[in-house]
């Protein structure tokens, strides 16, 4: 009878790993809290595992209007949108959601600020502050997205497994002390 007490568990134990395995942002172009110094063309977002076709994003400034991203493609866990005009420098979010493998929406957002030289006519015009911003080499650092998609399938789990656990052991002393 142990022997099955320990399969038991061994197997919720094994299988519960499952219900954690939700995607996640793997990585984005832009990144996370980056500062651009060039024009914005394409935005490229990169999740852990494949994601469903019915996944998007949206590109909006920072008075919360919609930019226009035409193109948005899915291929596998990449999903790839065209910004078909130039956008003004200033702060941008790049809000996402998706379906990950496992069935889950995940919605997540991607703060960024557009620092991309003004360009007119034929000739570029730099600030001083740009120049500087554009010779120091820029190090992406990969934070991890914030899911705000709720998981009670997880907490139904541990509460299982308690009283799993806890049935098994009053059920041992009991047995034990007949």
């Amino acid at each position: 009878m142990k022997k099955n007490i320990i399969i038991v568990l061994a197997c919720l134990f094994l299988y519960s790993n499952q219900a954690y395995a939700h995607t996640g942002l793997e990585s984005s172009n832009p990144g996370n809290g980056s500062s651009v110094t060039e024009a914005l063309h394409e935005i490229v977002l990169t999740f852990e595992t494949k994601i469903e076709e019915t996944s998007s994003f949206k590109l909006v400034n920072d008075t919360n209007e919609e930019v226009a991203v035409t193109n948005i493609s899915i291929v596998e866990n990449t999903m790839t949108g065209i910004v078909d005009r130039s956008i003004e420098n200033g702060s941008y979010s790049i809000q996402w959601q998706i379906i990950g493998v496992d069935g889950h929406p995940i919605k997540g957002e991607i703060p960024f600020t557009l620092k991309a030289p003004i360009v007119e006519g034929t000739e570029e015009v730099v600030t001083i502050e740009e120049v500087s911003e554009n010779e120091a080499s820029t190090v992406e650092t990969a934070e991890p997205e914030v899911e705000e998609a709720t998981n009670n399938s997880s907490i139904g789990l541990i509460i299982l497994l308690v009283v799993v656990v806890a049935g098994a052991v009053f059920w041992m002393m009991r047995r034990k002390n007949k």
